[in-house]
């Protein structure tokens, strides 16, 4: 099976470990991972854009590789056939939120992995918002509370 790796963990360096830890988790499983954060070509497009020295031009360049980036997710999820999403945090990360709603309103079985210790649900005893936590049941997903419970 083929599992987009839906998480914010690429926007910090020290978080790479953990987020191999999860794809060798899925890998050891037979599941082969398409993970953003991996897609090189996405890198450099944005290390160009970043790279523009005029502000109008550069603010354009941003607008494209943003949308250059979306439309490389999104193929992905679609390519994918389920969603894994890490929901570890104070709030559910707005783009991982939308990974998980994407990949549900297309059909995708979505899963979450919440190791936070915390709840922040909207209501007591909700692990995550509900919005998120019903786009992955209704989707026959599982929110699972420690990497070593996932099973895809």
């Amino acid at each position: 099976m083929k599992i987009y790796l839906a998480s914010p963990l690429g926007f910090c360096p020290e978080h790479a470990d953990y987020r191999k830890r999860i794809s060798d988790h899925l890998k050891a499983q037979g599941h082969e991972i398409f993970d953003p954060w991996e897609q090189k070509h996405v890198d450099q497009e944005v290390d160009v854009a970043l790279r523009v020295c005029d502000p109008v031009e550069r603010e354009t360049a941003i607008r494209k590789v943003a949308a250059f980036a979306g439309r490389v997710n999104a193929e992905g999820i679609k390519s994918s056939d389920a969603v894994l999403a890490i929901l570890d945090g104070a709030e559910v990360d707005s783009g991982t939120a939308a990974e998980v709603g994407y990949g549900a309103g297309i059909g995708k079985k979505c899963f979450g992995l919440r190791a936070d210790l915390r709840n922040m649900g909207e209501l007591p005893g909700l692990p995550i918002n509900l919005q998120v936590l019903y786009f992955i049941t209704s989707t026959g997903g599982v929110l699972f509370r420690n990497l070593g419970d996932v099973v895809v």
